[in-house]
């Protein structure tokens, strides 16, 4: 295949939302690319869901693989909000698509191997160094080893591309916040209605979609000053945490509870970091993108589509400047602001979830709906943001 990339191999490193989308993109664009990814389980296993936002699914569509990556989704048609009384707050009527995290990277896998993309699994990163010409040396935890000649790191908040390309980053930070989220099996009281359910918790924040008879999607959030691990977490017995859950919710209306109660399976539970705004995303030819370079909190449901459009962007880039370098200084130029944005309107929604007082959740449940409004406008507006048209391979530089 001809095009911008010709005759120069790109490692992608992390197999999740961001990377296969990456390599989908660099594969088309003439790149031979190799995708590392460190873990050896069936990916559909891995993980609870996303809400895609619609410039998420409109970076699938542009590239083509929407239908075969997100076939296992579920159309959300709008978002309900109440307060810990079950009094109704706002409605946003936005279309969302949910989709089990693992679901999604499964798909994008599948669509970059049918480019052309060498998947390598049980690849974790352990050494990456820059050569005297500019390429680099990848060093995995199996003893094995690669060469690249520009290396995209795409593996989220605790990337192992991010130290050795960019030493001086800070590293991740705890957020205060713990969220999990899981599948119950509930009764046909349940109706399908195609909306997502959020509930302003006095203690916690909780949504829920019944994404077919019996069955409902769901995910909580709430504040724990006190930092513990993904490991920590994933050993507790899933019935302590079930019921932890439960009495944490006691207060609320009555069917969040239920609904947790009628987990089945995992319930899957992580730590939320965030990643400081970094000053630079790349050094030479290797650069971070997604969680890896600007994980923000999940209180805008934003995480997975902003690391399809760094994908989609990135590509872009590429394909009208062949430097790679300089490809990746105008990108960030482009994606910093937007950003930036992001992490400031995630931090206020932050705020807002669980006020720590009643005049506090008092001033939010009368102010809610006029923020909803205006958070509508700004969404069918894509935050102020768009995604840059396609370069034809024969048109790019």
């Amino acid at each position: 295949m001809s095009g911008p990339g010709t005759g120069r191999n790109v490692a992608v490193v992390g197999g999740g939302v961001a990377g296969p989308t990456c390599a989908v993109g660099m594969a088309r664009s003439g790149y031979d690319v190799t995708l590392y990814e460190a873990y050896t389980k069936r990916v559909q296993d891995v993980g609870s869901f996303f809400n895609l936002a619609p410039l998420g699914r409109a970076v699938l569509e542009e590239l083509g693989i929407a239908d075969a990556a997100l076939k296992t989704g579920t159309v959300c048609d709008g978002i309900t909000f109440r307060n810990h009384k079950g009094r109704w707050l706002a409605n946003n009527p936005e279309s969302t698509t949910n989709i089990m995290r693992g679901e999604l990277s499964a798909g994008l896998r599948e669509a970059a191997v049918a480019e052309g993309v060498e998947l390598h699994l049980d690849k974790r990163l352990k050494s990456l160094r820059e050569r005297p010409d500019g390429s680099w040396q990848l060093g995995f935890a199996d003893g094995s080893e690669a060469e690249a000649d520009i290396v995209v790191g795409c593996d989220g908040v605790h990337s192992g591309v991010r130290p050795h390309v960019l030493p001086e980053a800070s590293p991740p930070r705890y957020a205060g916040v713990v969220g999990s989220g899981g599948l119950s099996e509930v009764s046909d009281h349940y109706k399908v209605d195609g909306l997502f359910h959020m509930t302003f918790g006095l203690h916690g924040f909780f949504g829920y979609q019944v994404i077919r008879p019996g069955q409902i999607l769901w995910f909580e959030n709430h504040y724990e000053l006190q930092e513990r691990t993904i490991g920590e977490l994933a050993d507790l017995p899933n019935s302590a945490w079930i019921d932890a859950l439960v009495e944490r919710h006691r207060t609320d209306p009555r069917e969040l509870g239920e609904i947790i109660r009628a987990s089945v399976g995992t319930v899957w539970r992580w730590p939320v970091y965030e990643v400081p705004l970094l000053e630079r995303w790349h050094r030479g030819t290797a650069i971070v993108i997604g969680d890896a370079a600007h994980a923000i909190q999940p209180h805008l449901g934003v995480g997975a589509t902003l690391a399809l459009e760094d994908a989609y962007e990135l590509t872009a880039a590429m394909r009208r400047e062949p430097d790679a370098t300089a490809a990746f200084t105008a990108f960030q130029a482009d994606r910093r602001a937007r950003v930036a944005k992001m992490l400031k309107q995630a931090q206020r929604m932050g705020s807002v979830m669980t006020p720590r007082h009643w005049w506090e959740r008092m001033m939010r449940d009368l102010t809610l709906p006029i923020a909803i409004k205006q958070g509508i406008k700004k969404s069918e507006q894509g935050f102020g943001y768009r995604l840059a048209p396609w370069p034809p391979t024969d048109q790019a530089a």
